[in-house]
């Protein structure tokens, strides 16, 4: 019966990845037909340097999710970071300094909202969301509105480091990230311990699990994807502002649900992620390509959320009830 569980869940997970390529694919040839100069090679570039940041935001996100809860300050946060970057840029710390500085930073960050949840039994949700308020009422008040002027080494990260004198690096690093990230969740021991805490808190607790490492593991993880994040948007610029991904965390959810990955927790795959992540970074500038006001790519994300949360939920409810209607039936 588990075996077949698990060949069932394998086959919607990828079922859900195939309809989102489809997706995709129908997407990108719809914008090639009816969206003139979107392939263009400077916006082609522009949208995979945005996807590069999405994505690896999103994977966090991911690991959290799977456990079952959220984090709703990743886009304070990740501004935080952005600007304590340009405080050390501003230095004249080169790019190979600041990538470890806002790892460290995005991990102490959020190990904080661990803290909290673990801890102090706040829900998740209620916590980052907490965090998030404060940041967005301290950072103005600490960077004076914004950090200029910034030298060109600041920005060299963003438009001087390309591969083949066109790839924006951000998408190397992406890939690395993603390549290890899959790796990971299939065949490390951890990845198992957050799909059971996921499943299960109180199963994986009798279980020998620490949850609550499990699940400071996970924030603390996602705030170092959340630090490389920050780097790759700040260096973009030579004013950074205290605003800068602020809402950002629920284009990095919708990248996850999008994707197939349980709000429930429990279940999700990192390739669903990337999928999901793709896809998004492309609608922002495909509905500014086809002439639609910007204000609907907020509006269509929203939509997005919604649709796959309740076919989360469905599927959820589905699964409970199955067990019961096969008892009555025999």
């Amino acid at each position: 019966m588990e075996a077949t569980e698990k060949r069932e869940k394998k086959g919607r997970k990828r079922s859900t990845e195939a309809y989102l390529l489809l997706f995709l694919i129908v997407v990108l040839g719809f914008l090639g037909i009816f969206a003139h100069g979107f392939y263009d090679l400077n916006n082609v570039m522009s949208i995979l340097n945005r996807f590069s940041y999405i994505l690896i935001a999103a994977i966090g996100m991911n690991l959290i999710i799977i456990t079952s809860n959220i984090d709703v300050a990743a886009g304070s946060l990740i501004s935080a970071i952005c600007i304590i970057v340009a405080a050390f840029g501003k230095m004249g710390v080169m790019f190979w300094g600041l990538l470890p500085i806002a790892i460290v930073c995005g991990m102490l960050m959020s190990a904080l909202n661990a803290v909290i949840i673990t801890k102090l039994k706040i829900p998740a949700m209620v916590a980052t969301l907490a965090m998030s308020q404060i940041y967005q009422g301290v950072l103005p008040l600490l960077s004076h509105g914004s950090i200029y002027d910034l030298p060109d080494s600041f920005t060299w990260f963003a438009f001087k480091a390309k591969l083949f004198g066109v790839l924006p690096a951000s998408v190397l690093v992406m890939a690395i990230i993603t390549v290890i990230a899959v790796l990971f969740m299939r065949y490390s021991r951890f990845s198992k311990k957050l799909y059971a805490v996921g499943n299960n808190a109180n199963g994986a607790r009798l279980a020998g699990i620490h949850v609550d490492k499990v699940l400071m593991a996970a924030y603390v993880i996602a705030g170092g994807l959340y630090g490389v994040t920050g780097v790759v948007i700040a260096t973009a610029s030579q004013r950074v502002t205290p605003t800068m991904a602020n809402g950002m965390e629920m284009m990095f959810i919708a990248s996850v649900v999008l994707g197939g990955t349980s709000t429930v927790g429990g279940s999700g795959r990192i390739q669903g992620t990337v999928l999901g992540a793709l896809i998004l970074a492309i609608i922002g500038p495909a509905i500014n390509y086809i002439g639609i006001s910007p204000d609907w790519s907020n509006a269509v994300m929203g939509v997005i959320i919604l649709v796959s949360v309740t076919t989360t939920i469905y599927e959820h409810k589905k699964k409970r009830v199955l067990p019961e209607e096969v008892g009555e039936a025999k």
